[in-house]
């Protein structure tokens, strides 16, 4: 009685006994499938930014196309969770692994139109499969458990972006131009198989809740909820910093007089510092992730200040920008567990369609501001104007509560 008295009370206990009653597979496999979810798009995320140069011959040009499948894929994500709520995860995943499929054919075709729509469907596929992933967390991974996971997720995620722009790049130059596009389809299909012999597959779907229809209404909800709003912000900040990295470090080495080799050492380098998210992991769960994430955004910030100053001595800035990576590295830690644990049990599939923005309009604002700061000042404002950014990551980590 006391359960139907008080419906947050059975809505707890129904997400209980989900687990309970679920084949709820292993956490480590669990986690071991975002390796595989991520390698088809990791593949690329080397080779694509080349083939448009090959294709359109003008940087600026590149960089309008990734601009243009970066809107897209903002609005794309607003209609995922009309496709989450008919699919649920598992069909998401499926749709997602299908899309990467097609985008490999597309992005073979050599063809300008074929390779632009390829972009965008790169984008959505990856949208689609990171929404199912979460939508299967909170399903297999149980709230006391989610800050001991994320960091077991992020590692798993980073072993396959360690592999993959790698693999990619000498796939490409080695092998043929379309090994790259015919291993990343092959990948999407190991993801489905993965999630088969996972049993994912079998966990108990919801079909109660009716399809949503507006999905503007999503985002005036999430818009609503200031914990969420919260995650969401701090989520930008985090993916925002990455997005500069991938961008201006090999730009920095470039520019520096220490050539390209060296701008990918760093890249790669600064990537390899989140494998210490099991460590960073331990300490958001002693001392909590609110307290950790201000001091990771603090640091960082000032390892990109002193970055700023120290701009013309290659080799100094080179480690600055390892450091800034490893302070970033808790950030990472943290992950999405802001999120998870504040996002309401009936609106998962919607919230996280809108959450998951974070990562288009990562990847639109670092460039759409950097472009109008260095029309006026030189290479190491960007790295000052990423430094303000991450003070005030820093003091938005501050309003997470206390608990966290």
């Amino acid at each position: 009685m006391g359960l139907l008295n008080n419906p947050a009370s059975y809505l707890n206990h129904t997400h209980r006994q989900q687990h309970i009653k679920s084949p709820r597979p292993p956490l480590i496999l669990f986690a071991s499938l975002f390796t595989v979810a991520v390698l088809p798009r990791s593949l690329l995320v080397s080779v694509i930014p080349i083939e448009a140069l090959v294709l359109l011959n003008n940087v600026q040009a590149v960089s309008l196309v990734y601009f243009i499948s970066g809107i897209a894929s903002i609005l794309f994500s607003l209609v995922i969770p009309i496709l989450a709520s008919r699919f649920r995860a598992r069909g998401l995943l499926i749709l997602g692994a299908i899309a990467a499929i097609a985008t490999a054919f597309l992005l073979n075709s050599h063809q300008i139109y074929l390779f632009v729509i390829g972009m965008m469907l790169y984008t959505a596929s990856a949208n689609m499969v990171e929404i199912a992933l979460t939508l299967f967390i909170m399903q297999v991974v149980p709230r006391r458990e989610i800050q001991r996971f994320e960091p077991m997720r992020v590692f798993f995620m980073v072993i396959g972006f360690l592999i993959g722009p790698w693999l990619g790049i000498v796939l490409r130059e080695q092998i043929s131009a379309s090994s790259p596009y015919l291993l990343s389809g092959i990948v999407a299909v190991l993801t489905i198989v993965f999630m088969l012999l996972l049993q994912l597959h079998r966990l108990p779907q919801d079909t109660s809740r009716a399809i949503p229809s507006n999905p503007v209404r999503y985002v005036q909800r999430f818009s609503a909820q200031p914990r969420l709003r919260l995650a969401w912000a701090l989520a930008v900040g985090r993916a925002s910093w990455w997005s500069m990295f991938f961008i201006y470090a090999p730009l920095y080495a470039v520019t520096s007089g220490l050539g390209e080799i060296i701008g990918g050492a760093i890249v790669s380098a600064g990537v390899g510092t989140v494998l210490t998210v099991h460590f960073w992991g331990w300490i958001g769960r002693r001392y909590g992730l609110r307290r950790m994430m201000f001091w990771s955004a603090m640091m960082t910030a000032l390892a990109m200040l002193v970055l700023t100053a120290a701009a013309g001595v290659a080799w100094l800035g080179v480690a600055l920008w390892l450091v800034a990576a490893a302070a970033v590295a808790p950030l990472d830690a943290a992950g999405n567990g802001p999120f998870l644990r504040a996002v309401r049990s009936r609106e998962r599939p919607e919230m996280a369609g809108v959450y998951n923005t974070y990562r288009d309009v990562a990847q639109l604002m670092p460039p759409g501001i950097f472009s109008v700061v260095l029309r006026v000042f030189e290479l190491p404002a960007v790295f000052a104007t990423t430094a303000l950014g991450m003070l005030g990551i820093a003091g938005l980590a501050r309003y997470l509560p206390r608990r966290f």
